[in-house]
């Protein structure tokens, strides 16, 4: 579908003999599609840019507008000319309407308006006007997924969220939200209120039903621009006998940042305040309204009065100058309020940074990264081009030896065999083998023994994209054991795919430049959530990592989940690898 841009041009004012004319600038201002000026809009909505001037005297030509938009980073991305107004003494003004922000944007951030008015030769620049682009995200964090016996009253739906005008919640008993229960519309907060006397009867919640949610952004014109995964939970029947309660006691970051572009880490600590062990609960966390790389966190047990420490990974958002971190323990118990902690990181009053950074040998991370480069050896050390030293993790070692190793490394005095590199994705690590002696005998779908992944052959997910890319649900649960994987290229074949999976029209894709990646658990798996990590590069043509949450001990999910994801098309053989603990 093509867009159209509508410009047109009104002037007004009395006539006046012809002379000398001047140009005075009123007024510049960016639109959405109700005509409300605003300054943030997200990157799935389309704007209306507007200038008027004033014209003294009258001139000999016509008054000629210019329309540019220049990115983040000062380059004109958008320019148009041509529209035009008589220019008689008054008022004069142009309008450039229906203007698609994806036919613009690259990244998120400030992007600039700039206008321009000229008559009989003589240039004048309005004010400049800056307006935000973010991409839109949509992380659910109240009720946790999987969360059961809720006793809350009312019930309060909340997530973590950017780049809508308002927010559309849906509640059903069906995990395809086919004829919902209730749907609410709010005014852009980030959450909702259940109805308390819904007057509906069906939209009256039963206590140990399983209800599914999900929250969709709208735009100005009530257009989907954004959606979630989907949640479930249920209502409590009855008082529990037993004290549970489960609190995020601290959330700061790990330590110093020095920059801000580069991952963060926080450290949340989890506190059993109840009566009893809990087993089998999540930990997540969000910076700026995106999920941590590595989130969420399992915690296999917590015992009564125990505390844990869990720590995160995760990037501030390029278009903000202060970020809320929120971690969250996913447990419906007896005290919800203290479930979430929360903390703003600011660019401007951030904790700063400390000298070195470094441990053996009184070297900075980036000077160890560099001497370790240069023993891995020309091609690995290309192989590894791009990525930075951030951390250093070693599971048996003591502080005293892991510096001692480095420093050995460094010498010359050990040899490395072996890396690896952290897969930021979804917290799951993809060997990169270093040495020359790797396998190289697996088939398509055992990755194990390729080449070293490099910063192009491992494409990891934009995370401010990942809702526009991403599409996640529920279907049909498969009668087979196995996933099922698709590479789908086509149009008929999406199409096709989209039916087994949703009654709405499929997605627009474009196929010349794209191609769709897609796995539905099967029904061996006890699928909670299908995550894809991202494609890399292998001997053979191209392999997708992904790995299956399963659903608490107990549940058996009575339908498949699904991930389907865009990426740039490859004409490659594809193969798929699994990396659940314990999965091949």
């Amino acid at each position: 579908m093509r867009n159209i841009f509508a410009g047109f041009i009104l002037a007004a004012g009395l006539a006046a003999p012809a002379g000398a004319a001047t140009l005075t600038a009123v007024s510049a201002t960016v639109n959405d599609v109700s005509g409300a000026i605003r300054a943030t809009f997200s990157s799935g909505e389309s704007i209306t840019l507007r200038q008027a001037v004033t014209v003294t005297g009258t001139g000999v030509g016509q008054v000629t507008f210019r329309f540019v938009i220049k990115s983040p980073a000062g380059a004109a991305v958008f320019t148009h000319n041509g529209n035009a107004a008589p220019s008689t003494p008054g008022g004069a003004q142009s309008q450039l309407a229906g203007i698609p922000i994806s036919a613009f944007y690259s990244v998120p951030g400030p992007y600039t308006y700039v206008p321009e008015a000229a008559l009989d030769g003589t240039t004048i620049y309005p004010a400049p006007v800056t307006f935000t682009i973010s991409s839109p995200n949509i992380t659910l964090v109240y009720p946790p997924n999987g969360a059961r016996n809720l006793s809350d009253s009312p019930l309060t739906f909340r997530w973590a969220a950017s780049g809508a005008t308002r927010y559309r919640v849906t509640v059903s008993d069906n995990a395809a939200l086919y004829n919902p229960a209730h749907a609410g519309v709010n005014s852009g907060e980030s959450l909702y209120v259940y109805p308390a006397n819904p007057s509906q009867e069906r939209e009256q919640l039963v206590a140990e039903q399983v209800y599914y949610w999900k929250v969709e952004g709208l735009d100005a014109a009530n257009n989907v621009i954004s959606q979630s995964n989907i949640y479930n939970f249920s209502l409590k029947a009855q008082a529990s006998s037993q004290s549970r309660n489960l609190s995020i006691a601290s959330l700061a970051l790990s330590a110093a940042v020095a920059d801000y572009s580069a991952p963060m880490t926080f450290k949340a600590v989890l506190y059993n305040n109840g009566s009893s062990a809990e087993s089998n609960v999540s930990v997540r966390l969000t910076l700026g309204g995106q999920a941590a790389s590595d989130s969420p966190k399992p915690v296999a047990s917590i015992s009564a009065g125990e505390s844990q420490t869990i720590n995160f990974t995760a990037f501030m958002p390029v278009d903000q100058e202060q970020s809320l971190a929120v971690a969250c323990v996913d447990l419906f118990d007896d005290n919800v309020p203290d479930n979430c902690k929360t903390t703003l990181i600011s660019k401007n009053t951030g904790v700063p940074a400390t000298s070195g950074g470094g441990t053996a040998a009184g070297l900075s991370y980036e000077e160890m990264f560099r001497a370790i480069l240069a023993r891995l050896g020309p091609d690995a050390a290309n192989a590894l081009e791009g990525y930075t030293f951030e951390s250093l993790n070693c599971a048996n070692c003591s502080q005293g030896e892991l510096a001692a190793i480095i420093a050995a490394l460094i010498s010359g005095d050990a040899q490395l065999i072996s890396a690896a590199v952290t897969d930021t994705g979804g917290g799951a690590a993809a060997a990169a083998q270093a040495s020359a002696s790797a396998s190289t005998d697996a088939g398509a779908d055992d990755t194990s023994g390729e080449a070293p992944m490099s910063e192009e052959s491992l494409e990891l997910t934009d995370l401010k994209k990942a809702n526009q890319e991403e599409w996640t649900g529920y279907t049909e649960a498969l009668k087979t054991q196995e996933p099922a994987v698709y590479v789908l290229k086509n149009r008929k074949e999406w199409k096709r795919t989209w039916k087994m999976i949703s009654a709405e029209e499929e997605p627009d894709v474009d196929f010349d430049a794209k191609m769709v990646v897609g796995i539905i658990s099967g029904a061996g798996d006890r699928a909670e959530t299908v995550r894809l990590l991202g494609k890399r590069k292998t001997d053979e043509g191209i392999a997708f990592d992904y790995y299956i949450i399963e659903a608490p001990a107990g549940e058996t999910p009575q339908f498949s989940a699904y991930v389907f994801k865009l990426y740039d098309k490859d004409e490659g053989k594809a193969g798929f690898k699994r990396l659940d603990v314990g999965k091949k």
